[in-house]
């Protein structure tokens, strides 16, 4: 394997807006023997159009819309050191629906996310490994799809909350599809409760945190996102159990008091699966 390499790790900012109903208690993330097993599954899709401009002028500004999907077999381990988490993903043979590129990033069967965490879910520390035989373009495309899923923050409000509770997670990603920078914010709704197993219904809001597109001079105008899904986590276990999440963002970006404007879409999919929680 190679060498660890950490990356950065955004704070967040956890705000509780209902504390649901009786009984009450409080959310946290603990450790447990044993090897968790699953599968991950990451959709993501871009398209651009230009609206406004002549015929030519539209023609250079389009990119039709268009998906890839990538799937990769896990398992995860976590332990404590009686204060903080530790967890360990580590990556089966992805397979892709390009099948061209399927062999390539096989070659990343191994790739390894190591994350350290508070008990209510907050990241310190992050770092990725690969094997040494994993092709650059391999490695790439699954430590996006490990960074994708990092970007739905698993972190529980500090004070004890009941079926019903809602809290707001406030941070910054990086959205690959667009190659933007956006602040999100993720709204739970714990669902139910059964010892370790919890739902959430999960809802996301997305807007750019830079006012301008990358490499020119086109402002964000205006920009819409939606999102829906929901989420089964066993708190024993550091990667969701089983749900699913979609969203969708467009920006329109332009120029004051010009009638061109480029529309750019992009939407993600994560979806998890795997042993059933409920029965371990």
């Amino acid at each position: 394997m190679s060498d660890p390499v950490e990356t950065t790790v955004d704070g967040v900012a956890v705000k509780l807006l209902e504390v649901g109903a009786a009984p009450t208690a409080p959310l946290a993330w603990f450790s447990d023997e044993g090897t968790q097993s699953g599968k991950f599954r990451v959709t993501t899709g871009l398209g651009q159009h230009t609206e406004g401009g002549d015929a030519e002028g539209t023609a250079e500004g389009e990119l039709p819309y268009s998906e890839v999907t990538m799937e990769i077999p896990l398992s995860a381990t976590v332990s404590t050191d009686g204060e903080d988490l530790e967890s360990t993903v580590t990556a089966g043979t992805p397979t892709g629906d390009n099948e061209a590129r399927n062999s390539d990033i096989a070659t990343a069967e191994g790739f390894r996310m190591v994350q350290k965490y508070s008990d209510d879910g907050k990241v310190a520390t992050r770092s990725f490994s690969s094997p040494e035989s994993a092709t650059d373009s391999a490695r790439a495309s699954v430590e996006q799809g490990f960074g994708l899923m990092t970007d739905l923050p698993l972190v529980f409000p500090a004070e004890p909350v009941g079926a019903g509770a809602r809290w707001t997670v406030t941070g910054q990603i990086d959205d690959v599809a667009a190659g933007a920078s956006m602040k999100q914010v993720v709204t739970y709704t714990l669902t139910s409760r059964s010892d370790s197993v919890i739902s959430l219904g999960v809802d996301i809001s997305r807007t750019p945190a830079v006012r301008q597109m990358a490499g020119t001079e086109l402002q964000v105008m205006d920009s819409t996102s939606e999102s829906g899904g929901s989420l089964t986590l066993d708190l024993r276990r550091p990667v969701p159990v089983g749900g699913s999440v979609r969203t969708r963002t467009v920006v329109t970006y332009g120029q004051p008091g010009s009638p061109v404007s480029v529309v750019q879409e992009s939407k993600t999919t994560l979806t998890w699966s795997g042993e059933d929680a409920a029965g371990q």
